[in-house]
């Protein structure tokens, strides 16, 4: 065994014995918990804002807003969960990321409609109506691809699961979801305190509030477009076949499209994601078609 999967092997050891089913429940219970204290929260400060004079800066905060942030806290349990789906399947990995795109996309909704008038004349050709239509599209579409992807990946569940991963693999895999969920908390802690330092700076200047999704999950996207590459590279030493290279490649491509969007402005953002969606749901169906193709009874070498 060399140094590095004797490394491997120990950081793995250490990600099976804190990620089991019961701290996963515990973190999902802290987090259900926190989204609730904090929508709660949200909703004491618009209503400060609506009706301490002090606090006033020009116009009224809608209500509708408070839903942003009990999303928010969805969101950071869902990439816990992709973290944590990546040494079980890079198929589901790709799958569960299309989730938490379509995630954000909805919670830009409840961001978005918050700068709609809702008591005065609303037009069609009104920006912040028309950030809500493309949100909407784009969340329908998102939604369906997704729903195709995982039908797909359940209908091919059987082939993939007759290729039995190498042990060392698995070990490395669970040694980059150890690594990722650090990177994850230090790049969160870092993203609230850049988010808190701009909306304290919005208060003082009266300015508007800044927006978090110019804040949170780039940079995290960013080393997670990295760690595909690198799974992808050693893959190579288990299985150099040319149509699972493909399958892999195109999930690394989704990734980085997927990363591109979210510094996007709209509707460019979700153009470039829908369009990750789609390559990956074609490269999915044509792999699903030569698999049952090649598995056919009639196939000569089928068994």
């Amino acid at each position: 065994m060399t140094a590095i999967q004797s490394l491997a092997q120990r950081v793995a050891n250490l990600y099976v014995t804190l990620v089991t089913p019961e701290n996963t429940r515990r973190f999902e219970e802290f987090i259900i918990r926190l989204a609730v204290i904090f929508f709660i929260g949200h909703l004491a400060l618009i209503f400060l804002f609506n009706h301490v004079p002090a606090l006033y800066r020009g116009h009224h905060y809608n209500y509708l807003k408070a839903i942003y942030t009990p999303f928010s806290f969805i969101l950071v349990y869902e990439v816990f969960l992709l973290i944590i789906i990546l040494p079980e399947s890079m198929t589901e990995f790709i799958a569960k990321q299309f989730e938490i795109i379509t995630l954000i996309t909805l919670r830009s909704f409840f961001h978005d409609i918050a700068s709609v008038p809702m008591h005065g004349t609303i037009h069609l050709s009104d920006p912040a109506v028309l950030d809500l239509g493309y949100d909407l599209i784009a969340s329908i579409g998102m939604f369906s691809l997704t729903v195709i992807f995982h039908r797909l990946h359940h209908r091919s569940r059987d082939h993939e699961s007759a290729v039995i991963p190498l042990q060392n693999f698995i070990h490395l895999k669970q040694s980059v979801s150890f690594l990722l969920i650090l990177v994850l908390i230090v790049t969160s802690s870092y993203s609230l305190v850049a988010w808190t330092s701009g909306v304290i700076d919005a208060l003082i200047n009266h300015s508007d509030f800044p927006d978090p999704n110019a804040y949170f999950y780039v940079d995290f996207f960013n080393v997670m477009v990295y760690a595909d590459v690198l799974l992808l590279i050693i893959s190579f030493l288990y299985d150099s076949s040319f149509f699972t290279v493909v399958r892999n490649a195109s999930f690394i491509i989704s990734t980085v499209l997927l990363r591109l969007s979210l510094s996007m402005e709209r509707p460019t953002n979700h153009i470039i994601a829908l369009i990750a969606f789609i390559f990956s749901v074609i490269i999915m169906a044509v792999l699903h078609l030569r698999t049952k193709r090649w598995l056919s009874p009639r196939h000569p070498t089928a068994r």
